[in-house]
């Protein structure tokens, strides 16, 4: 929804902008000075929906990008500051200063000077706002180039967690922790979701199929993924992202995964296990109950496989019966410190529901972990 937001937000403020740019241009260049007071004065009048479109932008745009360190999202935070300073400190201050000299019948050397910084003020938003809805579709995944795969099987993998298993196109290769753009032709959108999801790829980039799973819903794309037999066909979008593993092996990671979040890391394990990387990884793993934590076995053999893998799964909501006799509370400091040496020396990496990485962000900040030590992925939706 925060990203849906941010997307419509951005565009009305970007054709606000155009709309304005444009009829100034036409009517100096063909307009009495009776048409330029006439545009100066309803520029003014539509700084009412320019101006709480830009703050919607601004503030989703930061919170979507808080955590993410690549490079696309890089880039659009660096131009956010350009465009509110010039929105701010020219075309709102101009937009005033201007209509009441049109008004007023003043078309003088001052007027034109300052129309002519009003006009380039308003070209660099344009060019600066067109290029972060371009990276916003990149990140997006929906730019990415398309192929179609066969669903070649399917298996329930916890409580309401099911895995799909997919024909991976010649030429697939991915990434350890990207992930793909799924569409199942013919899906209904009765339900005002999209067609498609994005979902992260559980297996690591040498196996011979893509996996992912997914927890399921009443959305009509999750009743309909969950019913497909076996040879159906769908589409895959990417692979995109860059939520990876950091490449100096010197310093630790730590992962911290709530529910379905895990799949981002199941990749990333299965990666280093099988070309032997020398990371070593702290897992935290956060569930209600064994039941419902998807992969939790495998994980467990993961662990005995690979020595540089620390697994310390939790269950929060366990019944009598469980028998659980690991972790029972909330990942937070206390948990952290009992089973890290230092907090300040790994890359932390966190994936689960949105409130749940915002807490951990929280977390972890109050605890001294530098904001560029922290890479998050949110998952809604579930």
């Amino acid at each position: 929804m925060k990203t849906r937001i941010h997307a419509i937000a951005g565009t009305i403020g970007f054709l606000t902008i155009l709309l304005f740019w444009t009829s100034t241009v036409l009517s100096e260049l063909f307009g009495s000075h009776a048409t330029v007071a006439a545009v100066k004065s309803a520029i003014l009048m539509g700084m009412f929906v320019l101006i709480p479109s830009m703050a919607i932008v601004g503030g989703s745009g930061f919170s979507l990008a808080s955590g993410r360190n690549e490079a696309l999202v890089s880039a659009k935070k660096k131009r956010m500051p350009i465009i509110g300073a010039n929105g701010l400190l020219v075309l709102v201050p101009m937009a005033f200063f201007l209509e009441s000299r049109a008004a007023a019948g003043q078309f003088d050397a001052t007027f034109y000077s300052l129309q002519v910084v009003e006009l380039l003020a308003g070209a660099t938003n344009l060019v600066l706002m067109g290029l972060n809805m371009r990276d916003g579709i990149r990140l997006s995944g929906k730019a990415a180039p398309t192929t179609q795969v066969t669903l070649t099987s399917s298996e329930t993998i916890a409580t309401g967690t099911m895995a799909f298993h997919l024909t991976k196109p010649a030429g697939f290769q991915h990434q350890a922790g990207q992930w793909i753009r799924l569409t199942i032709a013919g899906t209904a959108a009765n339900d005002g979701k999209a067609r498609s999801r994005i979902l992260s790829i559980v297996s690591a980039p040498d196996e011979p199929q893509i996996t992912v799973a997914t927890r399921l819903s009443d959305s009509a794309f999750k009743r309909s993924l969950s019913t497909l037999p076996d040879g159906a066909e769908l589409t895959v979008a990417g692979p995109s992202g860059t939520f990876t593993l950091h490449e100096d092996a010197s310093r630790p990671a730590v992962f911290i995964a709530g529910g379905i979040g895990i799949t981002p890391f199941m990749s990333m394990l299965r990666d280093v296990t099988a070309t032997k990387t020398p990371h070593k990884i702290a897992l935290f793993y956060s569930n209600r109950a064994p039941a419902a934590a998807p992969f939790l076995s495998e994980l467990e053999e993961l662990q005995k496989a690979n020595s540089n893998i620390q697994l310390i799964a939790t269950m929060t909501d366990l019944d009598a019966h469980d028998g659980w006799v690991g972790e029972t509370s909330k990942i937070d400091q206390d948990m952290l410190r009992r089973h890290l040496r230092e907090l300040d020396a790994p890359i932390y990496y966190c994936v689960g529901p949105a409130g749940m990485v915002t807490a951990t962000q929280k977390m972890l900040s109050a605890a001294g972990v530098a904001e560029q030590d922290v890479r998050v992925e949110s998952f809604t939706g579930y």
